[in-house]
């Protein structure tokens, strides 16, 4: 049986970022080269009232603000497209140096859209290093689609996820 090499966490509820932070350093302190991103959240407030989203690299953590301010009327995504743009940039070069695994914060409207992480998630395949990263069902259908037979859905257990990369790994060195 072969092993998908693209695989996301499904999640409604619970702290996902927490969830792969844990993983990442569980799978680092064990000698695993990981890159890749993580999200995380200011306070709310200033002029829209919303907390500020940051994205921090894995390793190098590095940091990238990837909102932007709107306005208090404001209604829509405040992601700023540039500076997710250089932080996939940064991650990539991160990636040519070498990785046995890359972990993005989500798949989301971005990706199903073409834009986001979605050149970086073909780069890390192209340079086969498995790649990581967690859906919500609003975005299922974009990841299903993306996917189109090379990926997996996993629940948000420690064990099932750890053991989908150790299995992978296992079949690479095999091959």
């Amino acid at each position: 049986m072969s092993l998908f090499p693209l695989a996301a966490i499904r999640f409604e509820n619970g702290d996902i970022d927490a969830f792969l932070s844990t993983l990442a350093k569980t799978l680092m302190e064990d000698g695993t080269r990981v890159c890749g991103a993580l999200q995380t959240r200011g306070a709310a407030g200033g002029e829209c009232h919303c907390a500020d989203m940051d994205l921090t690299t894995l390793g190098s953590q590095k940091t990238f603000r990837i909102s932007q301010s709107l306005g208090n009327d404001s209604r829509g995504c405040r992601l700023h497209p540039g500076a997710l743009a250089e932080c996939s940039l940064f991650i990539e070069q991160e990636l040519e140096r070498g990785a046995d695994l890359l972990i993005l914060n989500r798949f989301g409207r971005g990706e199903c859209e073409g834009r986001g992480f979605r050149e970086l998630i073909g780069k890390a395949l192209l340079l086969d290093v498995p790649v990581l990263t967690a859906v919500r069902q609003t975005y299922a259908e974009g990841w299903a689609e993306f996917g189109a037979g090379m990926a997996c859905d996993l629940p948000m257990d420690m064990d099932t996820t750890l053991a989908w990369f150790t299995a992978l790994k296992e079949e690479r060195h095999a091959a």
